[in-house]
């Protein structure tokens, strides 16, 4: 059943066997994981099933650290969460419209190990513990097979590069239609009579007295100004890396520093993937086009896919570096790539709908960049009619290798490079002293881009640039020249992890193997918080990894606990 809690009496109490808290991807998940049981389910949605920007307010928060995205622009209020503003387009459907959705990519299994060269690494569960969550997680997000290695995506012809030396290798990523978790999941969950879905139920406080460590109920308000509690056995938290340790640190009434937070652990280790435009790839030989076809977002036997470059696990341990990963783009001219990128600017931005005196010096600037690349503005507007092809094909949208015609149109390859964030304490998310229209406190993000992973990131380039050259790939040209690495603007790409960590004991994390919190018998987080360490990896298939195995947990704990209340009920009717 699906209820607008506006609708809702105020100080009513409900109740249920499992709480869960925020209806994003994983929320969505561990609710279907119960359809059919006997366990009555409660999903709470901040939002409603559009965006409200009302809403959205919510998400609103400061940074006061290096510049980052803007807090209130990645965090979505809406069922299905960030689902709903995934944006890669993976081809057209048969009605013409763009298919929507995101990228997939397993942790490498040296994510989960104790890394020497990484301060605090190291997962209390291993790899092989999460492939056949990583396998059932495919299915739900109905992506292709869990396959992740270049063969089952290569041809003769679209391939991966050779490298000369065992400094990198090839991998892919895979891609799912972002509407399985708002459209199809929210049908399947409103019909369920086991589920029920609360909508514009924000929870602002979680109740645990001081003299039990258990949660006994959630408190939820909407912009009505009503308020309501939620009662249940067990409640999961899976509003995001954020929100999540905002939650646990805003529930101070009993316990001052927050639930779970004993150790003044909650919100700290906060992890994005920095990634950088770090420079062109030259190729020597233009026939590698065609073979770099593999490194295109292209679909094989029905699944779309996109071939990266990553480190070997032997090179990251011999250069002692992170988890970092290439990406490359195929790219005209700098001339013409600057040409396309005015126009795009010009066209997206509204400067010729509404021009003001103000824009004019903007729009006088580029129109000169265009003038300097007509001659390539005209190819690409005449490819893009005749082949269905981008102006500039990126990390939003491939398809270039569907029409050999225009490989000749490509001089070099962008290079991107995705960064593992190390782990540090003082990158945090901590409450601010502004409230928001609910009364609860807004979130300050102070976040830093250490000098440590800029060396690594800087060691990571030099290494792609003499492998490619030792390969004979092509000469590479640093943006950066000899200097180091900088982030060129608001860094971020909305992978937020590591606030609730994951540990084998209370001193190092905040949850454990299981992600229970630790010090709270009853409370379990379901987000790429727990993540102690990130990879380079895009977090949801390990999201949703997780989520299941915590479904699993949480089935055999529950079950456990009613075999209990039986054997009572049955020694009470023997007395």
């Amino acid at each position: 059943m699906i209820i607008d809690t506006r609708e809702i009496s105020a100080d009513h109490v409900l109740k249920a066997d499992i709480c869960i808290i925020g209806a994003g991807p994983a929320g969505v998940t561990l609710a279907r994981e119960f359809l059919g049981t006997e366990n009555h389910v409660c999903l709470l949605e901040s939002g409603g099933i559009s965006q409200d920007l009302d809403i959205q307010d919510l998400s609103y928060g400061d940074n006061i650290g290096e510049e980052f995205l803007p807090l209130k622009d990645i965090r979505n209020r809406q069922f299905g969460g960030n689902s709903n503003i995934w944006s890669i387009k993976l081809g057209r459907k048969e009605d013409r419209q763009w298919e929507i959705g995101v990228r997939y990519v397993p942790l490498d299994d040296i994510d989960f190990e104790q890394r020497d060269w990484v301060p605090y690494s190291g997962w209390p569960i291993r790899y092989e513990e999460l492939v056949p969550y990583y396998e059932k997680a495919q299915e739900v997000a109905h992506s292709g097979p869990f396959a992740y290695n270049p063969e089952p995506w290569a041809d003769a012809q679209a391939k991966p590069f050779n490298f000369a030396d065992n400094t990198f290798t090839s991998k892919v990523f895979q891609f799912g239609e972002r509407t399985v978790f708002h459209q199809n999941y929210l049908t399947e969950l409103g019909a369920a009579p086991n589920v029920d879905i609360y909508l514009y139920a924000t929870a602002v406080e979680l109740e645990v007295p001081q003299d039990n460590n258990a949660v006994q109920r959630v408190r939820v308000s909407n912009l009505t100004g009503k308020s309501y509690w939620v009662e249940a056995k067990t409640f999961v938290l899976a509003s995001g890396g954020i929100e999540n340790a905002r939650l646990m640190l805003a529930s101070n009434r009993h316990q001052p520093g927050g639930v779970g937070n004993e150790n003044d652990l909650v919100g700290r280790f906060f992890m994005d993937h920095p990634m950088l435009d770090i420079g062109r790839l030259l190729p020597g030989d233009r026939g590698t086009f065609a073979q770099a076809a593999f490194y295109d977002l292209r679909r094989v036997e029905g699944s779309p896919a996109m071939g990266h470059i990553t480190l070997t696990k032997e090179a990251m341990a011999e250069q002692e570096l992170p988890n970092n990963a290439v990406v490359l783009l195929p790219r005209p001219t700098g001339r013409q790539t600057q040409a396309v990128l005015a126009l795009k600017d010009l066209s997206e931005n509204g400067y010729l709908k509404h021009p003001s005196p103000q824009h004019w010096p903007a729009i006088a600037q580029k129109l000169l960049k265009i003038a300097g690349g007509l001659d390539y503005i005209a190819r690409v507007v005449y490819d893009a009619r005749k082949y269905d092809q981008s102006l500039l094909h990126g990390l939003g949208r491939g398809g270039w290798s569907e029409s050999p015609q225009i490989y000749d149109r490509f001089k070099s390859y962008e290079v991107l490079l995705v960064t593992e964030q190390t782990p540090d304490p003082n990158n945090r998310v901590q409450l601010s002293r502004k409230l928001d229209s609910l009364g609860m406190p807004r979130i300050e993000l102070d976040w830093r881009w250490g000098r440590s992973d800029r060396d690594n990131a800087k060691q990571t380039q030099d290494l792609f640039a003499a492998a490619a050259k030792e390969s004979g790939l092509g000469r590479y040209v640093s943006n950066f020249g000899d200097g180091e690495l900088t982030m060129p603007g608001p860094a971020g790409i909305a992978h937020h992890m590591g606030t609730t960590r994951m540990s084998s004991d209370s001193a190092s994390g905040v949850v454990n193997e299981n992600c229970q919190v630790h010090s709270v018998p009853n409370l379990y987080v379901a987000s790429s918080s727990v993540f102690p360490t990130g990879g380079y990896a895009n977090p949801t298939l390990t999201i949703l990894a997780l989520t299941l195995r915590l479904a699993d947990h949480l089935k055999k704990t529950l079950l456990n606990e009613a075999a209990v209340v039986v054997q009572d009920r049955q020694r009470s009717y023997s007395s």
